[in-house]
């Protein structure tokens, strides 16, 4: 084989438009779910970097400072960098850790790619504070580290290069700079601005922050305080909500296993004492093993038992270092394969890592799930076909009852006020109606003055006035269902021509079928039709909102995302030989009811029909053990949608006060049970009970002893 020359200076180096790496960043990060364990985590390993016992984080929504948008937008056209130039809201995480200065901000964030020195940390698993910033499109970093202060803004480059970054501040830290920051010696703030128009309802971050799963380290940690600022709302510390343990089997099962050859996890199960909702999405579930490694929490999961109902109480942790390990030395490799996939959203789950890790947990998981399904359906008990013939019929009448409650909350005008009204509503008559008017009295005439008996009263100030608004909110969407809803615009606010434009959370697609403000019609309003189409991948009993503008108005739709159930939201009645406090509870995630019919009432009303005649199979059959049964199922729906529709009337905050709270829920569930109750008991009960067929007598001495009959037959008259 001859001899190849090998020419350095002949080398060509490759290059990448900026654009390529915009893009691409674009992709992670954008949600808040991301971008919050990503600043929280970064905050914890500064606190863990400086030794120091303890440490605070402060999470923080606020609007920006206009002179500094100012000061940003300036500098950007200045420079032409294509970066965020305008924002309404900002999310900024405060610590007491290391802190950086100018040469921290170099060595680390000055390049792509740079892994963290120190092991434990989750930054060895993805995307970073840089990733960030070049998805929202700006981003500043604020530190004080050895009596330095500094000052940092990144932005999109305006060349080939991915981002650029300058410290804006460079200098000696004062006293006032450490107040400024809110630390007493070190620390740190990063700073993101938000892309979207709006946030969402104060009560919704506090649930994002303490539950989701990659924070979960840390809000565990009795030595990290982390605290949530929102605008015009007290701070207050963030806690993790761990479920309840049952008080009689908290600890399913708590050993080391075999993953693979060298590797073992630790894997524990325990059971809650209520079950546990799969929730809308899988970063902020409560129920499932959270797997961690080091101080990095992954994901949830319940591998193949997923749904299944034995998995309802089932919650703990699986630890493997060996993730971390394998990451490390994956990156080092010239074609890496990762265990955590790289924005973090959970394991890789095509590593051999993580397959052998998921065939683990399934070998602990399996008998236990059964084990619980066994236990669950144990105290099962079955109703004649006739009962359960009727009670389909009851079940359709409760599901359209839910409908109209949910789909259907009723019609506004289209200017609501609220002052009463100083005349009754007028109503136009028909032509052939009118009546000619009444002459009008002269100013001599006899006739109340105005002033002789009573001061004239002052005109009720004008109501307010709809500008643009959805005619319906909320509607149900499935996944995969596409739908179209009808926004309203005041041409007298608005007039025709005006651009308008809709925007809509992750997981929805939103069309609007005319880019502008239409002309009026015989109504007096311009209608606007909006195609909604719900993608496959949204988790059913997300909510998601549509936000339509047009000038300087917007219209806020709420779409509830269901499961495909085409007998609605009640599905089944299951019946249960078991005594509970509670008469009945109703699941949501399955559609069942379940009527516990071993408490006192349904034990006294059993006997009852025993003594009638009825055997115990039947004894469903007993008109008045039906109707206790019915009301019991009855009341836990009505409970569940109360609480249902009262959350979608106040979507920002609950009432404060426990018994507002309780009063309000009572009264909604009075509101549906005055609905629709008697249409429900005639659905659900025999034709011959409310055709007054059916009569209670009073047994005679001679008849003592004798079945009562409950439907009158020929011989009775």
């Amino acid at each position: 084989m001859s001899t190849v020359a090998f020419d350095s200076s002949a080398v060509r180096v490759g290059r990448a438009r900026g654009r390529y790496f915009r893009e691409n960043f674009a992709q992670g990060g954008v949600d808040l779910v991301q971008i919050i364990p990503e600043l929280v985590t970064n905050s914890d390993a500064a606190i863990a970097a400086s030794g120091r016992a303890a440490g605070r984080i402060v999470l923080a929504f606020a609007a920006p400072d206009p002179e500094l948008v100012s000061a940003w937008r300036a500098r950007m056209r200045e420079l032409g960098s294509p970066a965020l130039t305008s924002w309404r809201h900002e999310l900024s995480c405060t610590d007491d850790g290391e802190g950086v200065d100018a040469s921290l901000v170099d060595g680390r964030l000055g390049a792509l790619g740079v892994a963290p020195p120190e092991a434990g940390q989750r930054g060895l698993f993805g995307r970073g504070l840089r990733d960030v910033w070049l998805a929202q499109g700006a981003g500043r970093i604020e530190g004080i580290r050895s009596d330095r202060t500094v000052e940092s803004w990144f932005f999109p480059a305006p060349g080939d290069d991915p981002y650029a970054f300058c410290h804006v501040i460079d200098r000696a830290a004062s006293d006032e700079d450490r107040e400024a920051l809110g630390v007493a010696i070190s620390g740190s703030r990063v700073t993101v601005p938000l892309v979207a128009a709006r946030l969402p309802a104060p009560g919704r971050l506090r649930t994002i922050v303490s539950g989701l799963v990659q924070l979960r380290p840390i809000l565990q940690d009795p030595t990290r305080e982390v605290v949530l600022e929102l605008e015009g709302h007290t701070p207050e510390q963030v806690a993790y909500p761990a479920p309840e343990p049952d008080p009689e089997r908290p600890i399913l099962f708590d050993s080391d296993v075999a993953v693979m050859a060298g590797v073992t996890a630790r894997i524990v199960v325990r059971r809650s004492a209520e079950a546990l909702s799969q929730g809308f999405s899988r970063a902020t579930r409560r129920g499932g093993l959270v797997v961690c490694s080091g101080r990095a929490a992954h994901e949830t999961t319940l591998v193949s038992c997923e749904g299944r109902p034995g998995g309802r109480h089932l919650y703990g942790e699986v630890h493997c270092e060996a993730i971390e390990q394998r990451q490390r030395q994956a990156l080092q490799k010239p074609r890496p394969e990762l265990v955590v996939r790289v924005d973090r959203s959970g394991l890789n789950e095509h590593h051999p890592l993580v397959t052998a890790l998921y065939a683990a947990i399934d070998r602990v998981l399996k008998p236990i799930v059964a084990a619980e399904e066994r236990r669950a359906g144990a105290h099962l008990i079955g109703a004649p076909k006739a009962i359960n013939a009727r009670d389909q019929v009851g079940l359709k009448a409760l599901n359209d009852l839910l409908r109209s409650a949910f789909d259907q909350p009723g019609s506004t005008g289209a200017e609501p006020g609220n002052q009463p009204a100083a005349k009754p509503p007028a109503e136009i008559p028909d032509d052939d109606d009118v009546d000619e008017p009444e002459p009008e009295l002269d100013a001599g005439a006899d006739g109340p003055e105005p002033g002789d008996d009573e001061p004239p009263q002052p005109e009720p100030p004008a109501s307010p006035v709809q500008v643009l608004w959805f005619k319906q909110s909320p509607v149900r969407l499935h996944p995969g269902e596409r739908r179209t809803v009808t926004l309203l615009a005041d041409p007298q606010q608005l007039p025709p021509g005006t651009p308008v434009e809709a925007e809509a959370d992750t997981g929805l697609n939103v069309t609007l079928r005319t880019p502008t403000i239409p002309q009026a019609s015989r109504r007096g309003h311009s209608a606007i039709a909006v195609v909604l189409h719900a993608r496959v991948s949204t988790e059913p009993g997300a909510r998601l909102t549509v936000v339509a503008a047009a000038g300087e108005h917007a219209a806020e739709l709420e779409v509830l995302i269901v499961r495909h159930r085409a007998s609605g939201w009640v599905r089944e009645i299951a019946r249960k030989d078991q005594d509970q406090q509670i008469e009945a509870e109703f699941d949501p995630e399955t559609g069942v009811v379940t009527v516990y019919e071993g408490r006192r009432e349904f034990r006294a009303l059993e006997r009852s029909a025993r003594r009638a005649g009825y055997t115990k199979k039947r004894a469903p059959e007993y008109v008045p053990f039906r109707m206790l049964e019915v009301e019991a199922a009855a009341n836990a729906v009505y409970a569940w949608a109360a609480e249902q529709v009262l959350a979608r009337r106040l979507p920002e905050e609950r009432p404060s006060d426990p018994a507002d709270y309780a009063a309000a829920v009572y009264h909604e569930h009075q509101a549906l049970r005055h609905t629709a109750h008697h249409k429900l008991m005639h659905a659900f009960l025999e034709e011959e009970i409310f055709d007054g067929r059916v009569s209670l007598t009073q047994p005679t001495r001679q008849s003592r002893g004798r079945q009562l009959r409950l439907i009158k037959d020929d011989t009775d008259s």
